[in-house]
């Protein structure tokens, strides 16, 4: 019976030694984004994408407005200059 427990007591003090070892070990490689975390992170840019959809429009549109409107003053200076 003691050498029983002798022998339970070192397959325990193996394997303690197994986890312990296994766990302390440092990965070199990086690890590769999990299913989860690639999925949030093709949410989150098309949420970004979709926000910034509008605002690219936005500063397209005031692009076009502010070069209508040089030309405009460019036409009333060219019409005050021939009167």
């Amino acid at each position: 019976m003691i050498t029983k427990d002798y022998l339970k007591a070192a397959a325990c003090a193996l394997a303690l030694l197994g986890l312990l070892a296994g766990c302390s070990e440092e990965k070199k490689e990086p690890e590769s984004k999990g299913m989860i975390e690639r999925a949030s992170d093709e949410v989150a840019h098309k949420a970004v994408e979709h926000m910034t959809k509008p605002i690219d429009k936005a500063k397209a549109s005031q692009a076009l407005q502010n070069a209508q409107n040089q030309r405009m003053e460019e036409m009333a200076k060219e019409a005050e200059q021939e009167n």
